[in-house]
């Protein structure tokens, strides 16, 4: 089976590969920005206003356990996001890139 030689200069020059290069840093370099607040947001907040973290929300809940939990579900709605963006934008760039390379 002969192995195909891809010109990797070129299919780094391309269009569509510069076109996906730029839509994956937007989106990444956006949501990493957003997720490195929020998830920094808890050590300052705890450290320069502790009493907000003493506010009772339901019972024995406070507001820091919602807190503390609701950077859990970030994560998980951030890779949910990702998934979906990624099989509906990125694949159909990355498809049309390699169906314009062979």
């Amino acid at each position: 089976m002969a192995e195909r030689k891809y010109d990797w200069g070129e299919i780094a020059r391309n269009s569509k590969y510069l076109q996906l290069k730029s839509k994956k840093r937007t989106f990444l370099f956006g949501w990493w920005i957003a997720s490195s607040i929020y998830y920094f947001s808890l050590p300052l907040l705890s450290g320069y206003v502790p009493d907000l973290f003493k506010i009772k929300i339901i019972g024995v809940i406070n507001f820091g356990y919602l807190f503390i939990l609701s950077q859990f579900v970030m994560s998980f709605f951030v890779a949910i996001y990702y998934t979906k963006v990624a099989n509906s934008e990125f694949d159909r760039l990355t498809d049309e890139l390699v169906s314009e390379i062979q």
